[in-house]
């Protein structure tokens, strides 16, 4: 099927709060022929419903109404699109949970085109089959498409950056795949600098550098993009594992209601990463050791006050 043949163009609505998410979806959906409109939230895409999309592309986890939310509320309003919903983590919770929402599939993020682009088209058919529905000029499918976890691509392919992500590699056989729960995966691992210098650094990091126990940092605003760094450089994709974790767990801590999320530790491959939201954005901090966490968080504090 080619996308491009087909007159009008299936509209595709994606629906992310990060900015940079959409334009990496937009980059690989319309060269392709796809005519995408955008929302940054659940709550906007209801909003902009009209005129319906074909097809519904929306991130689970989102700051106020989550991708499952939107699409039973979608079902229950009794419209006739299919919606893919994506996910960093995708195992069987989420599949049922989506599944019941009903959702015709989870995407594992981050994605390249290569699995991307065959992992929508069944869902571009139902789109099709369900835009003739609402034009009175076809019959109603026998069967919805089941929920299923994306495909890995056939072969290894460039990786796309969703928020200029670059993307891991799929799995390798033994290794678990979407249809077994699939952990975390942390980005490739850096190598720090085995003695702590500080240097003298200016901007919104200027003074972290000279705590104690403190090798780097990076700063990330909402949308993914570096702002202010030193130390070792973190892997171009680490921006969106870091807004993935900060998010996932202050969303955990609201519904604990538990306050607002101070932050994460993160321990691997010998290496401690101190992960904390900071202003609109997410802070990432390289650590000697887990004992250096206080200090540098005193030192976030102070910037609020």
């Amino acid at each position: 099927m080619n996308p491009a043949d087909i007159n009008p163009p299936i509209t595709v609505l994606v629906v992310d709060d990060s900015v940079s998410v959409r334009k990496a979806l937009e980059r690989i959906l319309a060269p392709q022929g796809y005519q995408i409109r955008m929302a940054d939230s659940a709550e906007s895409a209801l909003e902009n419903l009209e005129p319906l999309p074909d097809l519904v592309l929306a991130d689970i986890l989102m700051p106020g109404m989550s991708g499952l939310e939107l699409t039973r509320i979608m079902g229950d309003r009794g419209l006739n699109v299919p919606v893919m919903l994506m996910s960093g983590i995708v195992d069987e919770v989420t599949q049922r949970d989506a599944q019941a929402a009903g959702a015709r599939g989870v995407l594992r993020k981050p994605f390249t085109p290569a699995e991307l682009l065959p992992a929508i088209e069944p869902q571009v058919l139902a789109a099709l089959d369900a835009r003739a529905q609402r034009d009175g000029t076809a019959p109603a499918a026998a069967q919805p498409t089941p929920v299923t976890p994306m495909p890995a691509a056939a072969a290894p392919a460039t990786p796309v950056p969703v928020a200029a992500q670059p993307t891991p590699t799929p799995p390798a056989p033994g290794q678990p795949s979407a249809a077994q729960p699939a952990p975390f995966q942390p980005a490739p691992t850096f190598t720090p600098a085995p003695t702590y210098a500080p240097a003298a650094h200016s901007g919104p990091l200027a003074g972290l550098n000279a705590v104690p126990g403190v090798l780097g940092a990076t700063l990330y605003d909402a949308d993914g993009e570096r702002q202010d760094q030193f130390g070792p450089d973190l892997p171009e994709s680490f921006a969106m594992y870091a807004r993935f974790m900060v998010t996932a767990a202050a969303t955990a801590s609201h519904h604990l209601n538990r306050g607002d999320l101070g932050s994460i530790l993160l321990s691997y491959a010998g290496q401690t990463l101190l992960l904390s939201p900071h202003r609109d954005g997410q802070l990432v901090t390289l650590l000697a050791s887990s004992d250096a966490a206080p200090a540098a968080q005193r030192w976030q504090a102070a910037q609020h006050n």
